[in-house]
């Protein structure tokens, strides 16, 4: 079995640790930081860190291969096991007992090029500057109006990210659908909607404000398209993965309060 092996820097002595395990199953095909980490050859890819380290990993390898978050970051949605979760991974390992879940991806277009996204497309305004008209049509109907810092148009996989945060919904990871929802909009009855993901989403604003995919900023632009991407990911999980179970332990969602 052939393993890539990408890791967040300050998790490097973690990473050699793995390595050192999965050289006892199989050959390593490649070993780096996640910042240069290329499309890898090999059966699984192993993401060690956070779930940044974990985006950054599944938009390299997109749909070559599976992929497994070792947590060693903060909150850790898209990891399956910890570091302390080891003897596990590898037992499940041997005995290919991995769930694996296809998520989505979604493409925004400027300009005539396009950039993908595991997460989130953002729209945000400069932390200086006023507040952003946003005009925004799903499949070409009658468009939406929002007054705003900015706009968050998300994956389910991003559902529990930025959205999350912007007052958004918390979507099922398998959901075929969009959510846009808005940062901070001057009217309450704002909210975020969420679409079929088949439908193709045209926005566009009053001025040009920062554009963000995944969290990194591309440039400033007055008008986006964004769909659902051909391309996917498929993130192994434990056998006993349980989504719900993550979000009330990871952000207290759903937890009982006593």
């Amino acid at each position: 079995m052939k393993f890539a092996i990408c890791f967040r820097r300050s998790r490097e002595e973690s990473a050699k640790r793995i390595r050192k395990i999965l050289e006892e199953i199989g050959e390593i095909t490649q070993f780096i930081d996640v910042w240069n980490f290329k499309r890898p050859d090999a059966d699984l890819s192993v993401a060690i860190g956070g779930d940044g380290t974990v985006i950054k990993c599944a938009k390299a390898v997109q749909d070559s291969s599976p992929i497994v978050g070792i947590k060693a970051g903060r909150l850790g949605f898209l990891s399956s096991y910890t570091l302390d979760d080891l003897e596990e991974f590898i037992e499940d390992l041997r005995a290919g007992a991995f769930k694996e879940e296809k998520r989505n991806m979604i493409e925004v277009q400027v300009n005539g090029e396009a950039s993908l996204a595991l997460n989130d497309v953002v729209l945000q305004k400069d932390v200086d500057g006023r507040m952003l008209e946003i005009e925004v049509s799903v499949g070409g109907e009658s468009p939406m109006w929002f007054f705003a810092d900015g706009l968050i148009i998300s994956t389910p996989t991003g559902s529990t990210a930025y959205n999350l945060s912007a007052g958004g919904p918390v979507v099922y990871p398998f959901a075929d659908t969009i959510q846009i929802t808005p940062i901070l909009p001057h009217f309450l009855f704002n909210r975020a909607v969420v679409v079929p993901s088949y439908k193709e989403i045209f926005v566009s604003t009053d001025f040009s404000p920062n554009l963000l995919v995944d969290g990194k900023n591309i440039g400033k632009f007055k008008r986006i398209t964004v769909k659902k991407s051909d391309k996917f990911v498929k993130i192994i999980r434990s056998p006993k993965s349980d989504f719900f179970k993550i979000v009330k332990e990871r952000i207290g969602f759903g937890r009982r309060l006593i």
